[in-house]
């Protein structure tokens, strides 16, 4: 015969079955993530990098750039795979993942320059751009300059040369704007001095003519032939 049991302890047996049917759920292994997935017999490629805007390719095709999301499918044969910035070492990698392999490529970018742009603030005159002494291009002018203090000179026919001492950093970019001056007219200045006059000149013409002529007239006189001298006999008586 079964006696029932006091209520209190009725209600701490209930609380206690309670607790051992939570205490499993509780330490049960928590549900497995499922990961990217690829189609059958292919196999993919994730890329990650800290250089935002980097462009990715895979066998020279672009495929997106950085972040680059989700997983890229191959076929799973041998592939190269490049990260590319300007201004920075291109990341070059070679895979051969297996079917149903992902592949993750982490590409490490070094900046290796800066960006330079140049322009004429005069539209319609185009300037010769020099990095050191060597001619790069002419204006519009967008081009990478190697990190490190360097010297810009912009030229044009016509126009007085400016140059500027720029400092370039890798992966930053530069804009810079030149407005030449043109080469100033030669100034002429009046002479005043005795020599300038015309008068003078044509006074001392007068002299050097008038000179000439005596001179051929003295040369003329020494070809006259000397008179015979005349003899007078005087007789005495």
């Amino acid at each position: 015969m079964l006696t029932a049991l006091p209520r209190p302890l009725t209600l701490l047996a209930t609380a206690l079955v309670a607790v051992a049917l939570a205490i499993p759920s509780a330490f049960a292994a928590p549900p497995k993530k499922t990961g990217p997935k690829v189609s059958e017999g292919k196999a993919g490629v994730t890329v990650s990098s800290m250089t935002k805007g980097a462009k990715v390719f895979i066998d020279d095709k672009e495929v997106g750039e950085v972040p680059l999301p989700g997983v890229v499918e191959v076929e799973p044969t041998r592939h190269t795979v490049q990260v590319k910035k300007r201004g920075y070492t291109t990341f070059i990698d070679t895979i051969l993942p297996s079917p149903g392999q992902i592949v993750e490529v982490e590409a490490d970018l070094v900046a290796s320059g800066g960006f330079v742009k140049v322009k004429s603030k005069q539209a319609d005159l185009k300037l010769q751009l020099l990095v050191d002494g060597n001619v790069v291009g002419t204006t519009p002018f967008d081009g990478d300059v190697a990190p490190g203090k360097h010297v810009l000179e912009a030229r044009a026919a016509g126009y007085l040369p400016e140059s500027r001492s720029i400092e370039v950093f890798a992966g930053q970019e530069m804009a810079l704007e030149f407005e030449l001056k043109l080469v100033p007219a030669p100034i002429i200045k009046e002479d005043k001095s005795l020599l300038s006059r015309w008068w003078f000149w044509t006074a001392v013409g007068a002299a050097v003519v008038g000179g000439v002529a005596t001179s051929v007239a003295l040369s003329q006189d020494t070809h006259v032939q000397p008179k015979p001298a005349g003899y007078v006999l005087v007789l005495g008586n």
